[in-house]
């Protein structure tokens, strides 16, 4: 099937993407100060919400093919955000074709999807951002893949990321960095900063993203998006390496209503994955717009033991925060403490590389761990590895940390959570006290990258990342948890306060 490096035009082989990508230099600063919504038709199609262009496709005011084809053309333009690493065309613009000549009727029908380029999508090139799999076509779809087309959704690109989804910049060794499109000097974040760069510079209106540790969350956040971080098992892994307990398949969109869609379609019962919910989905577009009245709701600034990195974003995710007490809700702010998953245990042989890859492997058969298989490498494909990733094959990875604490250690951590709960129905606080970072100058330890979002991970719990203003011209989430199995919930409460407080008027200056 033919593929192409958006860099330039033209269909061009998988195999010519080389090394020089990888070293290319982010592009001319952008504008930081927030610009205004410009207008035209072109510019309107390019945000245009997924639920907008199902509409307009039944009414045939747009179709499916001219959409794709200005998808597509939009993409070119756009090629120095690095937003994917591979682009399909050939097979947008025939399934697009088809879906004009006879529509549809899932819920995606004839809609281009992205899908984060970790994610297996059967005959369509899949990296895991390593030159390691540079060539690598998945002769399976993983369940959220199947999903999406079962729905009449296009995959028409597969997103960027860092190599095996470990660092908090998507940058590698096949494709050119993801950078912000607000200010293309930092960061989209990671892992699923690919997905946050199309959504938040109009590159399609639905993209699939997977979090570890907040990794649909924060991209999320530094993008000026929205994204949601499924309960455990509510969209189930169940094809691919490296596809972790605690790595959850999740929606991104700039619209609430567009996630709640695309979450629909991939959520599912499915016994290939050890994790997966035993209860089929809700209906969560049914009760979006039913408010926050006489919901319970609690703001944290630090979860009890955070030093924001930034604590000017603090107060910025308080004001908020606040937007839900004049919704209606019982909004409060107790004093709590959240125990830190990131327990420094490693010395201890309890918490050995073995013993947690024994433990996983009795919950998990199939699961690689990709810092333990790389270091089993030749030396020559071990050379071939992002520095970041050899870096981090003498210490543990943040699976390693989750998995490795003790359950009667890691469920207290839950406890906490469970018994605040008891007096709650959704928690917020930032999610993240910081900006996008400086590409090459600035960084983030995983710990404090992920500080306010990788309990929800260890617990299991679901959380979104919704856009809540801006510092110093660059986006800042607020993160709305809720309880395993509550997305719905989490979803209602994001659509009032996106109503309260609209985005979709907040641009970033693409082309």
């Amino acid at each position: 099937m033919p593929e192409w490096n958006v860099t330039r035009r033209g269909v061009i082989a998988a195999s010519t993407i080389g090394l020089a990508a990888a070293a290319a230099s982010p592009a001319a600063p952008a504008a930081a100060a927030k610009p205004p919504a410009s207008g035209g038709s072109d510019d309107d199609l390019a945000w245009m919400p997924a639920w907008r262009l199902k509409e307009m496709f039944a009414a045939r005011k747009l179709s499916p093919l001219e959409y794709a084809t200005f998808l597509l053309a939009r993409v070119e333009r756009n090629a120095h955000l690095g937003a994917f690493i591979t682009v399909f065309p050939d097979h947008l613009l025939d399934a697009a074709k088809a879906a004009t000549d006879k529509p549809g009727e899932g819920l995606l029908a004839g809609l281009p999807v992205s899908v984060k380029d970790t994610v297996f999508t059967r005959g369509q090139r899949t990296t895991l951002g390593s030159a390691l799999f540079r060539d690598h076509v998945p002769d399976r779809d993983a369940v959220a893949s199947e999903q999406v087309k079962k729905h009449g959704g296009i995959i028409f690109a597969k997103s960027n990321t860092p190599e095996f989804a470990l660092n908090r910049r998507s940058m590698n060794m096949v494709s050119r960095e993801a950078v912000n499109p607000w200010d293309t000097t930092r960061t989209s974040g990671g892992s699923s900063g690919g997905a946050g760069v199309a959504t938040a510079a109009g590159l399609g209106p639905l993209a699939v993203g997977t979090d570890g540790g907040g990794s649909i969350r924060l991209p999320s956040a530094f993008n000026g998006v929205f994204g949601l971080c499924p309960s455990r098992g509510r969209v189930p892994n169940g094809a691919g390496y490296f596809s972790a307990p605690n790595s959850i398949i999740g929606p991104m969109a700039r619209d609430v209503r567009d996630a709640a869609l695309l979450l629909q379609a991939i959520a599912c019962v499915d016994e290939r994955d050890p994790f997966t919910m035993r209860t089929p989905p809700p209906d969560y577009l049914a009760g979006l717009d039913k408010g926050v009245k006489g919901l319970r709701m609690a703001w944290s600034p630090d979860l009890g033991r955070i030093f924001p990195d930034e604590p000017e974003i603090v107060p910025i995710c308080h004001e908020a925060a606040l937007a839900f007490r004049s919704l209606g809700a019982i909004y409060t702010e107790p004093s709590i403490r959240i125990e830190d998953p990131h327990d420094p245990m490693e010395p201890d042989p309890e918490y050995s590389r073995a013993q947690v890859q024994a433990r996983v492997l009795a919950v998990k058969p199939d699961y690689i761990d990709p810092i333990t298989w790389s270091m089993k490498l030749p030396r020559e494909d071990y050379q071939k590895l992002s520095i970041y990733i050899r870096d981090r094959s003498d210490r543990p990875n943040e699976l390693d940390y989750a998995m490795s604490i003790l359950p009667e250690v890691r469920y207290r951590k839950r406890d906490r959570l469970d018994e605040l709960f008891q007096r709650i129905d959704l928690l917020l606080c930032p999610t993240i006290a910081r900006r996008a970072f400086i590409c090459g100058r600035e960084n983030a330890t995983p710990w404090q990258y992920t500080a306010f979002c990788h309990i929800v991970n260890v617990s299991g719990y679901c959380a979104a990342s919704v856009p809540a203003g801006f510092y110093k011209g660059m986006p800042v989430g607020l993160q709305i948890i809720g309880r395993p199995g509550d997305e719905a919930l989490v979803l209602r409460a994001a659509r009032a306060y996106e109503r309260e407080r609209p985005w979709a008027q907040d641009r970033p200056p693409v082309a």
